[in-house]
């Protein structure tokens, strides 16, 4: 059996994230609503506007967990279309779900699929999206490589993602926040505290606002700019083919 995710490393497999958010898929809303005090709608807002969609956008959002990505992009982006996949298929039905009573002009789809091998033709979406789904990726190099190879030429990749703050206080505080009232949150709404252990230590470990860059960069995109918010607990990339 493929071993679960190193907690103490913030290292994912993919068997480690399938079990886990299988598990938590019926109640991860309420945490992120709840450790975010409600700023995840905002963050998730602002990645739509840097997406630039038009009612001609066609658009992935790759990693889309219980699709709310894709809905803000459905309700305040508007594009022609929007395909929304995630490789776990328990994430993908509460995604469904919020779908349902959605009936503005974007046609929405669902695809369970791998954002590190995706099942479709090259130059094939205008714009590809991923909100908080790149950190939870085994080999985010193949996804970049991925996104890069389905997007029409122009088109943008946008990452919105947990980051570092630049204010190296504000960042040892957020740190603490993250390794001792993340787990209890975590245990007390799910029951799954290795889980969380493990969402705490994959922020720590993940890259750098220019370290993501150079990585997407290197991936083949030929320009790259962030954008920090909330002090830079989290940032938006966007990267151009």
């Amino acid at each position: 059996m493929t071993p679960m995710h190193d907690p103490a490393a913030g290292r994912p497999t993919t068997e480690g994230v399938r079990r886990t958010f299988s598990t938590i898929a019926s109640r991860y809303d309420l945490f992120n609503s709840v450790s975010s005090l409600g700023l995840d709608r905002y963050w998730r807002s602002v990645a739509v506007r840097h997406a630039e969609l038009t009612p001609r956008s066609v658009v992935l959002d790759v990693a889309a967990g219980t699709g709310d990505l894709t809905m803000a992009i459905a309700r305040q982006g508007r594009p022609k279309s929007v395909m929304s996949t995630d490789f776990v298929a328990e994430m993908l039905d509460v995604a469904r779900k919020k779908a349902q009573d959605y009936q503005g002009p974007t046609a929405i789809e669902f695809e369970v699929a791998d954002a590190q091998a995706l099942p479709f033709d090259d130059a094939s979406f205008d714009v590809v999206t991923v909100a908080f789904g790149v950190r939870n990726m085994p080999d985010r190099a193949a996804n970049f490589r991925e996104a890069k190879r389905v997007l029409k030429p122009g088109g943008r990749y946008v990452v919105l993602e947990f980051s570092r703050p630049p204010f190296v206080p504000f960042r040892s505080m957020y740190y603490a926040y993250l390794k001792t009232v993340i787990p209890v949150l975590g245990t007390l709404l799910t029951g799954d505290r290795p889980s969380f252990l493990y969402l705490g230590e994959s922020i720590r470990a993940f890259p750098s606002q220019m370290s993501l860059a150079r990585e997407l960069y290197a991936a083949g995109f030929k320009k790259v700019s962030w954008h920090n918010l909330t002090l830079g607990i989290v940032a938006i990339h966007v990267a151009q083919v």
